[in-house]
């Protein structure tokens, strides 16, 4: 953060790129939670500060392939925050929750080597959540309590009472909808509030 610039990059698959069953191929702009993100940001720091956020999400991407990409997309952008959004994938592949969480905190780990606050968000629920989900987002948390790392947790604020989608935030039952998208969008400025904060007067 400096010279009036607060940059955030939002690495993730499909769900960061803002994918939509209803409209894959025409995805508007203003959708993917990215996006969401910035007007957020831009409202709350009042032009004083101008904030820019970086849609990193590529359908299909595995934490693997976050690793991969880091190098290539991440850095360039010299981000002050990272926010990491991943490994729904890998537990569609049949990786287990731990091996997912070793490359979550490989990724963190990445973000602090270039003087960048990690945002590590939960996975959202699906229409019928795995106990597989279920884990590795217990992993998530627990990792973010241990070592201080900002957590945004996206689960319980996109899920119903017994763990699972609200209907109203999904038209397939694991993309989301503008209003979900906008949601999570909601979530990850709460967990950043504490770097807006430092550059309010």
């Amino acid at each position: 953060m400096g010279d009036g610039f607060f940059v955030v990059v939002a690495l993730g698959d499909s769900l960061t790129a803002g994918y939509r069953t209803l409209d894959p191929y025409a995805v508007d702009p203003r959708v993917p939670y990215p996006a969401q993100l910035e007007a957020l940001l831009r409202e709350r720091l009042g032009g004083r500060v101008q904030a820019f956020v970086v849609n990193a999400g590529v359908n299909g991407d595995s934490t693997e392939g976050m690793l991969w990409r880091f190098g290539r997309v991440v850095v360039a952008e010299r981000p002050d925050a990272v926010v990491v959004w991943g490994g729904i994938n890998d537990l569609g592949a049949a990786r287990d929750p731990e091996q997912v969480m070793a490359n979550l905190v490989r990724l963190y780990s990445l973000c602090g080597g270039i003087n960048a606050r990690p945002v590590a968000c939960t996975l959202t629920p699906t229409r019928r959540t795995s106990p597989n989900m279920r884990r590795l987002n217990e992993l998530i948390r627990a990792h973010a309590h241990e070592k201080g790392v900002t957590l945004a947790d996206l689960f319980p604020a996109l899920s119903d009472e017994e763990g699972n989608l609200r209907g109203e935030y999904s038209d397939d039952g694991v993309h989301l909808t503008p209003v979900g998208y906008g949601r999570v969008a909601e979530t990850v400025l709460e967990s950043l509030k504490p770097l807006i904060e430092d550059m309010e007067p």
